[in-house]
């Protein structure tokens, strides 16, 4: 760990995989989301499960882990695939696009498509314009010290209510939660983030409101969600708890996979010998689009992936709270103590990764995987608190993958490195051209033959 001393306050840079698994496992129960990450995502996330804590955090994590199961992520695999095709098909062969736009019109669709069963889009691109306002209003505030002083002040309100007369604890404590999300100043900035966010509460009540109107005609997860009941009282979320989560899910369902799926079109262009292996393994399948049942077909395609969420993982770098006094490998961190993790830094450790600047899907082959230490690898965060949606990632950016790279090969136009941005995810800065060279179906029959 290494101690940095912000103003007043004392954080530590967590980076081995030993003290990651003692924070985020051995002693998941003594850490919580920061104030700080709370504040940049509240407008649109609310109390979703990737900003709750506590008791609330998991009573919707108990509510919404049966909709992720293997079974559940193979249902929505022919959707992940038709999507894909229906992007590629929009492509001309020998034209230049952009694949960080084009990835991100094909996740976006498929967490339409699986959330909303928004088969003509029209919801989930007003939705996505909405959201990518209020993750550039986040990115934006992210150096700005106003929310460190209002987190300080929820803080110390926090602090003192315990000990105020009884008369005023509530009325602290509820100013206190008050100041969980931004107080908004009338700057253009936030009165475009107001307008997204009634965007966003608007759309979303709507087809809250028609799924509750017609039950039984859609089997999406917003409907599966609004019917998930609590197994010990049996409880329903309310309509503003459904409406965080649905959102929390939409952000996550298509912006990482999305820069994911873009680093690693670009990765397999500078590569030529691993773009030969996936191509091989696409056209094993005949030529046909890939299935959920083709997924255990296509490993050196989930590696490449896999090695992709190391080199560039999207969520790149975030942060912990500690909620009490915790003792972290002999140190004692008193609550409030910020702890902050970089999976990039911790991925491109040369003692964990042998020349870890070099792409080497064979990194992820069963048996190098299981020689590593646990966490040196962590693009979905671990423990209890583990991205809930972590394999229905690796099987769409598996399958989507698949799908593009058997109707395209994509040649990058221009030279060098590309540039990182890091912003609400780690996109490549200005986007990545691509040259479309399409692929007919006698290349697969070739190839297979």
């Amino acid at each position: 760990m290494m101690r940095v001393r912000f103003f007043s306050k004392t954080a530590y840079f967590v980076g081995s995989p030993a003290l990651l698994h003692e924070i985020f496992v051995d002693k998941a129960k003594s850490f919580g989301k920061t104030g700080m990450m709370r504040y940049m995502l509240y407008p649109v996330a609310g109390e979703g499960l990737f900003t709750s804590n506590g008791a609330l955090w998991r009573q919707q994590r108990k509510l919404m882990s049966p909709l992720f199961t293997q079974r559940d992520v193979a249902r929505y695999a022919g959707c992940m695939v038709d999507c894909a095709l229906r992007g590629a098909s929009t492509w001309g062969d020998g034209e230049t696009v952009d694949m960080a736009r084009e990835t991100m019109r094909i996740t976006m669709s498929i967490a339409g498509r699986a959330l909303f069963e928004a088969e003509t889009f029209d919801e989930a691109d007003a939705l996505g314009a909405a959201l990518t306002v209020a993750l550039d209003w986040a990115s934006h505030n992210a150096g700005n010290p106003v929310p460190l002083l209002q987190n300080a002040l929820r803080r110390g309100l926090e602090d003192i209510s315990g000990r105020l007369p009884s008369r005023l604890r509530q009325p602290t404590r509820d100013l206190a939660g008050a100041l969980h999300g931004p107080v908004l100043l009338p700057t253009p900035r936030a009165r475009r983030l107001q307008a997204a966010v009634h965007v966003l509460d608007d759309r979303v009540q709507r087809m809250i409101d028609e799924r509750r109107a017609t039950p039984g005609a859609h089997s999406d997860l917003l409907t599966r969600l609004l019917s998930a009941r609590d197994e010990d009282d049996g409880s329903r979320m309310s309509d503003k708890q459904v409406r965080d989560e649905v959102l929390t899910l939409f952000i996550a369902g298509h912006e990482t996979t999305a820069t994911a799926l873009a680093w690693s079109l670009y990765l397999l262009a500078r590569h030529p010998e691993a773009l030969r292996r996936v191509q091989a393994e696409v056209d094993a399948l005949g030529g046909r689009p890939p299935t959920f049942q083709d997924y255990p077909r296509l490993a050196y395609t989930l590696q490449v992936f896999k090695e992709t969420l190391r080199l560039y993982p999207p969520v790149y770098f975030f942060s912990r709270e500690a909620m009490t006094d915790v003792d972290v490998a002999g140190h004692v961190l008193p609550r409030g103590t910020i702890l902050f993790f970089s999976p990039f830094a911790t991925h491109r450790r040369p003692d964990l990764w042998k020349d870890p600047e070099r792409f080497d899907p064979e990194r992820f082959k069963p048996e190098a995987e299981g020689s590593r230490p646990r966490l040196s690898w962590f693009p979905f965060g671990a423990g209890p608190r583990v991205c809930i949606g972590n394999h229905f990632a690796l099987v769409e950016g598996t399958l989507v993958l698949a799908t593009l790279l058997g109707k395209a090969r994509f040649e990058l136009v221009r030279a060098g490195e590309a540039e990182l941005e890091p912003s609400a995810t780690l996109r490549p800065r200005d986007g990545m051209p691509m040259r479309i060279h399409r692929r007919q179906p006698q290349d697969a029959a070739a190839r297979v033959a």
